[in-house]
């Protein structure tokens, strides 16, 4: 028993003579200062609790060795997880964007079904307003009407639109919600 603190103070001079070293040669693989400590000290923990430290003739071949392993297998598992999750993310905005296509698709069909169920001259007045860019002016001169009334129409349509497209707005934002989340 008296033999195990000699073995220990070995262990610790093992342990201060090499750590640094090999943590700057495992850190020229993980690219991560932290990383490589963790490793390195995993080695040294593993060899410790299997006993092989006392019997491996080149105890600095042993480290160095089995510390280039745990990082080669760190990196190509870190690389594995990194790739895997680009993976997976590239997935979810395919989904995303598919279920936005069609939302979007939808919302079209429907303000094109509120716009059709307007009244005959709303609708008019209302498209020659929005799609044909025409002023107030413009589309009363066109139509023979007076400026208030094509006024008028314009706030009859946006309001009925307003009210037929209030819920249609409101699954629109759930869904943005829903992706930002």
């Amino acid at each position: 028993m008296s033999n195990q603190p000699e073995k220990l103070r070995q262990y610790e001079d093992l342990f201060r003579r090499h750590y640094g070293r090999l943590c700057r040669r495992v850190q020229c693989i993980t690219a991560d200062a932290a990383v490589a400590e963790d490793l390195v000290q995993e080695v040294f923990i593993s060899f410790w609790n299997s006993g092989q430290w006392q019997t491996v003739e080149n105890l600095e071949a042993y480290l160095h060795r089995a510390c280039l392993n745990k990082a080669l297998n760190h990196a190509t598992t870190h690389k594995r997880r990194s790739e895997l999750a680009q993976l997976y993310q590239q997935e979810q905005n395919q989904a995303v964007a598919a279920d936005q296509d069609l939302a979007l698709q939808e919302l079209q069909r429907q303000v094109q079904q509120a716009i059709e169920a307007l009244p005959p001259m709303c609708r008019k007045v209302f498209l020659l307003s929005r799609h044909e860019e025409m002023t107030h002016k413009e589309i009363a001169d066109f139509l023979d009407i007076s400026p208030n009334t094509v006024d008028n129409h314009i706030k009859k349509a946006l309001a009925i639109l307003r009210k037929a497209l209030l819920g249609l707005l409101l699954g629109c934002l759930e869904i943005i919600f829903r992706f930002f989340s």
